[in-house]
């Protein structure tokens, strides 16, 4: 049932309007999420076909969310017939349906960030360039270039668009040409290729932009900010001729840059769909209007936006507290304290976020909590899916689905060690080459004990019944995936591998947490594809689904956790919160020092800046350091220049005590008096 009645007049007016281009300026906290789903249902109501309508957003969790939504507005049956998926998850479907437009065998694997890194890696050994170049940031450049729709052809001729910073085109177009000669070898695409390789078709092959016509007729994005080149040029090629595209975003929100997002994209977006009608929802209903005073005072400093002013009906009058300190084992020690003040008053742990620039910043913070005995739990580090453990129980996965792979092969042919050591695996391969079939055929020739020693075929037998046994059980239903995903773990060994070889016990412990969590993820994955259009389950849907799944797995436990958070302000985009920490607000942090080149790059640190503040339902409190550990010494710090743009109003701006007009000396006498009066008054005590 839809909630149009309970929307706000601007909310109203956006999602009443299915026709032609719309662009909705959604602050933060304005209720988008709900005006986008009622958007659909109104549509839904004027008899527009659910299977014409495509959403796109950036996240799966975002989308399973806002299909749940739409079905209890509708019916279950209408919610799956809707397309609402990632920006990847759209195009991949077409290069699925329609490979050979694509350039692509019918089986192309897609892979993990891992082993795209690993293709690099390769690409530098080939070169004879290894250690010479940093694989990751090879791969970052390379993933930008197909965000921006550079081939390495272009590369070379230098035609670059003025935002893509290459530090060598040279270097850098020789790894990207033997990169892609890699995917076309192992029958591989990436993470970019989903959206590069439907551009490129779509300007090539007017039989592709026919045929998604006739499936699509209308287009709506979420988080229309955060597009890149790439994914722009999807909406335009297939939303410009008919129109019906609502993009819904926050040019204030804009902080992600360095993923190939335009700031500018919004004004892109009215000049290539001309007649846009602009909707600006303003009216807030997360934060204090306190908070947004705030906010709206320091984003006005930012050039080039569209424009608006959030409010909010709350009466809440509590200021915003701004605290500085002498340095930063002073500060967590204070947001420890601060805390568990708020949980005297009744304040849950899991109400409370602590935000920061950098991963750097939350050791010192974290110890504080815990010393004070503050349950908390700290997000980001080294990515889930990027951990040993995950990456070889997923190539276990991928050969289960598809024994051709044979990158997932190589990985685990000898993981756990199994006595097939590196001479036997350069033998498979030159076998393989030389009869012209895959390493997997190879394996389960009949005669594979007449081309290697009696040990070594009796370890290639056992690993190649491992395989089959994985490969031969049916995948029909989310129950049969994660029936697999546990049969994975025990004919693979990985479990008792990480119980012998994983010494340090809580180390030993996660591993082995992270391992078993996997096939349960499995089955919820398996479930949200039996939710969509598509109800059946098949090797190629599952891999799909997994490999561009960016939410790590999660129990129902660690979902529950009571926890305070400490995150990035990157990863808290998109949160509230009723208590926020935002710590670290120096220069050189907040705006990070590798963001001081161009105004632009300030200007998105500002935004980054106001992310962090409208997290905040009620409490915002804002700290920095005088002095802050550099590696093996402590460096004096500034003020961040974004504190002296918010009000100077102590009704919006509590600055308690003001260290910043003492001296480093004269903090440095203060704190000894402090402790010489602490230590005499703990003698004192003793006599008593």
């Amino acid at each position: 049932m839809s909630d149009i009645h309970l929307l706000n007049p601007e909310q109203r007016a956006a999602a009443c309007q299915s026709e032609g281009p719309v662009m909705i300026l959604a602050g933060a906290g304005t209720g988008k999420t709900k005006v986008i789903t009622n958007r659909i249902a109104w549509m839904l109501s004027e008899g527009i076909d659910p299977l014409k309508i495509a959403a796109m957003t950036f996240t799966n969790k975002a989308a399973k969310e806002m299909r749940e939504r739409i079905m209890l507005m509708t019916t279950p049956e209408v919610g799956r017939k809707l397309s609402i998926s990632t920006f990847h998850s759209f195009c991949l479907q077409f290069l699925r349906r329609w490979p050979s437009l694509f350039d692509l065998d019918h089986k192309f694997t897609l892979l993990g960030t891992g082993d795209q890194q690993d293709l690099v890696r390769r690409a530098l050994d080939e070169k004879k360039w290894t250690g010479l170049f940093k694989a990751d940031e090879l791969h970052y450049q390379i993933s930008q270039c197909k965000n921006w729709l550079v081939s390495p052809e272009d590369l070379q001729k230098g035609e670059l668009p003025p935002q893509l910073f290459v530090s060598d085109p040279d270097i850098l177009s020789a790894v990207y040409s033997l990169y892609e000669r890699q995917l076309r070898l192992n029958s591989a695409i990436d993470f970019d290729d989903c959206i590069f390789k439907v551009v490129q078709a779509l300007r090539k092959h007017e039989t592709l932009k026919t045929r998604i016509d006739k499936r699509f007729s209308h287009y709506l994005v979420d988080e229309f900010q955060d597009t890149n080149a790439g994914q722009f040029a999807v909406l335009e090629e297939l939303a410009r001729e008919h129109g019906n595209v609502c993009v819904v975003g926050d040019d204030d929100q804009s902080i992600y840059s360095w993923r190939g997002a335009m700031y500018e994209t919004l004004e892109r977006f009215e000049k290539v769909f001309q007649g846009t009608r602009l909707i600006r929802l303003e009216q807030n209903y997360r934060c204090s209007n306190i908070i947004l005073k705030a906010a709206n005072t320091l984003i006005k400093n930012n050039s080039r936006r569209k424009g608006k002013t959030l409010w909010s009906q709350s009466d809440c009058q509590t200021p915003i507290l701004l605290r500085s300190f002498s340095d930063s084992t002073e500060e967590a020690r204070y947001i420890a304290e601060k805390c568990q003040s708020f949980r005297g008053f009744g304040t849950k742990p899991g109400d409370i976020a602590i935000l920061y620039r950098a991963n750097s910043q939350a050791k010192a913070i974290e110890m504080a909590l815990r010393e004070a005995g503050i349950p908390c739990k700290t997000y980001g580090g080294q990515s889930f899916f990027e951990r040993k453990e995950v990456r070889d129980f997923f190539a276990y996965l991928n050969l289960a689905l598809n024994p051709q792979d044979r990158l997932a092969l190589w990985r685990v042919i000898n993981v756990p060690p199994r006595g097939i050591g590196l001479k036997t695996q350069e033998h498979i391969e030159e076998l393989a080459k030389n009869s012209g079939v895959s390493p997997w055929e190879i394996l389960n020739r009949s005669d594979i004990a007449s081309s290697f020693s009696s040990s070594a075929a009796a370890h290639l037998t056992e690993f190649t019944s491992i395989i089959r046994q994985l490969n031969e059980m049916p995948i029909e239903n989310p129950a049969q995936c994660q029936k697999l995903g546990e049969a994975i773990i025990q004919l693979s060994g990985l479990a008792d591998h990480l119980r012998k070889e994983v010494k340090h016990v809580l180390s030993r412990q996660h591993k082995i947490k992270n391992l078993m969590s996997l096939p349960t993820w499995i089955e919820q994955v398996a479930s949200n594809i039996s939710v969509g259009a598509e109800e059946e389950i098949s090797g190629k849907k599952l891999m799909d689904a997994l490999c561009l799944g960016n939410e790590r797995p999660e129990s129902s436990e660690n979902q529950n956790e009571n926890k305070v958070s400490l995150m990035t302000i990157h990863a808290s985009k998109g949160l509230e919160f009723p208590v926020i920490f935002v710590a670290g607000l120096e220069e050189g942090l907040m705006p990070h020092k590798n963001s001081l080149e161009t105004q632009e790059q300030v200007c998105e640190e500002r935004r980054l800046f106001y992310v962090a503040i409208t997290r905040a339902k009620q409490h915002l409190i804002l700290t920095w350091a005088r002095m802050r550990q550099s590696g093996f010494r402590k460096e004096q710090q500034k003020m961040s220049r974004f504190l002296s743009e918010l009000p100077d109003d102590p009704s919006i701006i509590n600055k308690e005590e003001q260290e910043e007009l003492l001296s480093p000396e004269e903090l440095e006498s203060r704190n000894r008096k402090s402790t010489l009066a602490k230590l005499a008054q703990f003698r004192s005590s003793l006599g008593k």
